[in-house]
């Protein structure tokens, strides 16, 4: 006789969820507010990676098309070419644009924004009184939430650029195909 059945019937009771701890919490957003803050790094330093490349790639582009046709400067393609590529470059720049999180974005009547004081001047005199009151949680929490609204808009961002790079590396490519029997 098999003792598959016998296991089957067996239901074994997982123990309820333990809750974690303040400190456990507190730990938990301390790593994800590191973690997102890396994540915005890394966007801004692929960004500015991938902007120097695509500028310097624009040199031996030139020349090929300068190549393929000796008056490609003086052409409406040579204009659009120009416009496209000023477009790609300002997007990378977008990417490093500072973002500043939605105004509603923390609706917790909890935190009162004291982990990155936007305006020092404006909370100087109850800052100690905010502090004392506030929730050390809650702060946090509402730092976790902007700085994953941050990450999220400069990814956007950058896959724009990146979407914008290859267009632009298209629009070379047909324009070579078009001034390549040029006379």
């Amino acid at each position: 006789m098999s003792s598959e059945p016998a296991v089957a019937r067996v239901v074994e009771k997982e123990a309820p969820p333990v809750a974690a701890s303040r400190r456990e919490r507190i730990e938990f957003l301390n790593n994800s507010i590191i973690f997102a803050e890396a994540n915005i790094r890394a966007f801004d330093t692929k960004s500015q990676i991938a902007l120097a490349a695509f500028v310097f790639s624009m040199t031996p582009l030139w020349s090929i098309l300068n190549g393929a046709c000796n008056g490609v400067a003086g052409r409406p393609t040579a204009t659009l070419l120009l416009a496209a590529f000023i477009c790609t470059i300002m997007l990378y720049g977008f990417v490093l644009w500072p973002i500043r999180p939605l105004p509603g974005l923390i609706k917790n009547k909890r935190v009162h924004g004291l982990f990155f004081v936007a305006d020092p001047v404006a909370i100087s005199a109850t800052y100690g009184d905010k502090l004392q009151n506030a929730s050390l949680e809650a702060e946090l929490t509402g730092e976790v939430l902007k700085l994953a609204f941050i990450r999220a808009s400069k990814g956007r961002r950058f896959r724009y650029a990146l979407w914008a790079t290859g267009g632009f590396y298209l629009l070379v490519f047909v324009s070579f195909l078009l001034l390549q029997r040029c006379t």
